[in-house]
């Protein structure tokens, strides 16, 4: 498993220790390597826009984008990097179809602060700004198969059947498994 974005290195801890994985991880910020390196996670510091070509095909059984595709420069090549180094990948972003942030730009003019989405529009990292739908047009454009949809509020998870207009409307995050088509 690689992790893209691992930040201090708590999902690949949770993963080694509940499922005895072999875990990588992938962290931009420097503190946050040491604090992966201060907890015995192997990682390095890189940059999912640019490292990512050096993996081979397929190493991976899987990778993880945990809420940083919108903070990529180029989420389509990240996108189609990820598939190509893992056979499967798990990705989640914040999904800025959700009615509430649509909601808040309607009445308050101006983007939303939230505990998930917790920067200023000028302090935040985040660069592309998509729907559910939106990810699901960059899959079918880019060739990657959706296998698995997760619906985070009833927690289920459930076989890929198409665009809905309500998992982008209520939903606040897109969680997706997906692979190479």
């Amino acid at each position: 498993v690689i992790d893209i974005g691992c930040n201090d290195g708590s999902l690949l801890q949770y993963l080694k220790e509940k499922n005895n994985i072999d875990g990588r991880g992938m962290e931009i910020d420097q503190n946050k390597v040491q604090l992966c390196l201060s907890k015995g996670i192997s990682v390095i510091e890189g940059d999912a826009d640019v490292d990512l070509f050096d993996y081979p095909d397929n190493l991976f059984d899987f990778s993880i984008l945990t809420y940083a595709l919108q903070a990529t420069k180029s989420p389509k090549t990240v996108l189609s990097q990820l598939v190509r180094i893992s056979k499967k990948s798990i990705i989640s972003f914040p999904n800025f179809g959700h009615w509430k942030i649509g909601t808040s730009l309607l009445l308050n003019r101006k983007m939303p602060v939230s505990n998930k989405l917790s920067y200023s529009w000028h302090e935040t990292p985040n660069l592309h700004f998509c729907t559910i739908n939106d990810f699901i047009d960059l899959c079918e454009e880019t060739n990657i198969n959706i296998e698995v949809k997760a619906d985070l509020k009833n927690y289920k998870l459930s076989k890929y059947n198409g665009k809905n207009l309500f998992d982008s409307y209520f939903s606040e995050a897109g969680l997706f498994l997906i692979s190479k088509k």
